[in-house]
């Protein structure tokens, strides 16, 4: 057996990861680096995360010498989660259950260790990518990974868009893979059922109108069309397009039994004051909290959930998050209260009128006029 055999050996019987493709470590053309640069960019400008880089990188950007990237795929279905509608009564947040298991954050990673180590311990260069500046998805869908669904999801005929990807630059001039074949045809559901209208036309998704995005990494103003769309999230969650999906139907649901039910559905109320050692020690060692980056993000999200809610039972709380929150925080607290309305909303907004910080008192207007 070569190398790409024992390799791909390796990774579906030891690791247990069902699909590995191998393609080729070529620049990738103008077009699709036109075409990436604007989520690239829309990153770059969103979250400290990016730091401030907003190019497209070549393969040869992380291995000089780089002949082949290897891309896995580790199916992700953790089962479906509770509706806006069951969570309401406890005002619950919700969470993506991937996002908040840190045991399945650990063997993804220690996964991903395996893999650099089976290629250097032969010889070779290995370098472990992340998506953002990296097209990962584009990578999967010409080595058979899977394929691009209308919905900007790779998918996969037995694993759906479930597909947790993982890439890998080597030297190692490993033999390439062929694209997989698939289409979506004329199923259009994912389009129709996107709540703000991000995915704009079949296989184009403009991130500055996703959730995910807006919720799990912009740190920056979230419009209000957004936050009126994006029910009790607390980061990256919104499902709508996988969930519409014909191809995600009866799914083989990968174990989630130690999935933190405190993580997955939190008391929002609790998250407005939640304290830095229950940050620590809980959210921040999640996927979901290292997107978020900081607890005043987490309540941010927490006060967008509040108001979609519409219950009275969070108006003094979030009025106390007005007066004494983070100024990240504040101005979101004011849009809850304006969309729960009410006298009591009515009351401590103008009270809060006297405010001096110019983003939240323009917040605290606008909240204002909606209640009354």
């Amino acid at each position: 057996m070569g190398l790409k055999d024992d390799l791909i050996s390796y990774v579906r019987e030891d690791l247990r990861i069902p699909l590995i493709g191998i393609a080729p470590a070529d620049d990738f053309s103008q077009d699709d680096i036109d075409r990436i640069s604007h989520v690239t960019k829309t990153f770059a400008e969103g979250t400290p995360l990016s730091g401030g880089m907003n190019e497209v990188l070549q393969p040869r950007d992380f291995v000089p010498e780089a002949k082949s990237v290897i891309v896995a795929g580790v199916p992700s279905f953790m089962g479906e989660t509770a509706s806006f509608e069951a969570c309401k009564e406890e005002l619950l947040g919700k969470g993506e259950p991937s996002h908040v298991n840190v045991r399945l954050l650990q063997q993804n990673s220690e996964q991903g260790s395996s893999i650099c180590e089976f290629l250097t311990e032969r010889g070779h260069q290995c370098f472990s990518v992340v998506g953002g500046q990296f097209p990962i998805k584009l990578m999967a869908s010409k080595c058979g990974v899977g394929f691009y669904g209308k919905n900007c999801v790779i998918q996969h005929p037995d694993y759906g868009s479930w597909i947790s990807l993982m890439a890998f630059v080597t030297d190692a001039e490993l033999p390439f893979d062929d694209p997989i074949t698939g289409e979506c045809g004329k199923c259009d559901l994912c389009l129709k059922a996107c709540p703000t209208g991000a995915i704009f036309k079949p296989y184009r998704c403009d991130v500055t109108r996703c959730i995910d995005f807006q919720l799990g990494h912009n740190k920056k103003n979230i419009p209000h069309s957004i936050r009126e769309k994006s029910g009790n999230l607390l980061g990256e969650g919104c499902t709508e397009c996988r969930d519409a999906c014909p191809k995600n139907k009866n799914l083989k649901q990968i174990d989630s039994s130690d999935t933190p039910q405190s993580l997955l559905y939190p008391l929002l109320l609790e998250i407005l004051d939640i304290s830095d050692d229950e940050w620590e020690n809980g959210f921040a060692t999640t996927l979901m909290g290292f997107f978020l980056m900081d607890k005043r993000y987490l309540k941010r999200n927490a006060a967008i959930a509040l108001g979609n809610f519409q219950d009275e039972r969070s108006v003094e709380p979030l009025g106390r998050l007005l007066q004494n929150g983070e100024d990240e925080v504040r101005g979101y607290a004011a849009w809850a209260l304006g969309r729960i309305g009410g006298m009591k909303a009515v009351d401590i907004l103008r009270a809060s009128l006297t405010e001096e910080n110019d983003e939240v008192k323009k917040e605290i207007e606008t909240a204002l006029a909606a209640a009354l």
